[in-house]
């Protein structure tokens, strides 16, 4: 099996980039948003909801670790322990793991992107306000890994999903 994760902060395009692929290369999406989305009902607890969208998210690749399918993963492993088990379990389990880290080198832009999920914002999206997303994280971007793709989101996604597809074949 092969994963190709993107993975980075909110509202940086991971999902805009995820979707392309999806349909460029014709592979299904596993995205934490829509587990979590479902989920919100079973627990006002962000923390146990987090918990149980990660259990589905593993319960789904072990399923699918004896055949010879791509699933792309759109989640956030915004944190170095997340990024760690799931790159354990993959090395544990014979996964081919490509990750690539979306980011937004423009704050400007990454605020608007904030501002627009203000206005319907979805259950997951907690941090509507770019002020308040920059006071919980305080470490905007995140460093890749080695071997990691790093894509920057103020390049427009015609420039964006060539790379992509060069890193992932």
């Amino acid at each position: 099996m092969q994963l190709i994760l993107f993975r980075g902060r909110p509202a940086t395009g991971k999902t805009t980039l995820s979707n392309l692929l999806s349909a460029e290369i014709n592979v299904p999406i596993i995205r934490k948003d829509d587990i979590y989305d479902q989920v919100i009902q079973l627990s006002v607890s962000h923390e146990l909801r987090n918990k149980i969208t990660f259990n589905i998210i593993y319960s789904i690749l072990r399923s699918n670790i004896h055949n010879a399918s791509t699933l792309i993963i759109d989640c956030p492993f915004q944190y170095d322990e997340d990024i760690k088990v799931l790159r354990e379990w993959c090395k544990i389990h014979c996964v081919q793991l490509k990750t690539i880290l979306v980011t937004c080198s423009d704050e400007n832009i990454w605020a608007e992107r904030f501002n627009e999920r203000a206005k319907n914002p979805a259950p997951n999206q907690l941090i509507t306000n770019f002020e308040a997303f920059r006071d919980r994280y305080q470490l905007m971007h995140i460093k890749p890994d080695d071997g990691e793709l790093l894509v920057d989101t103020i390049d427009p996604p015609a420039k964006n999903l060539p790379k992509i597809l060069l890193f992932v074949n």
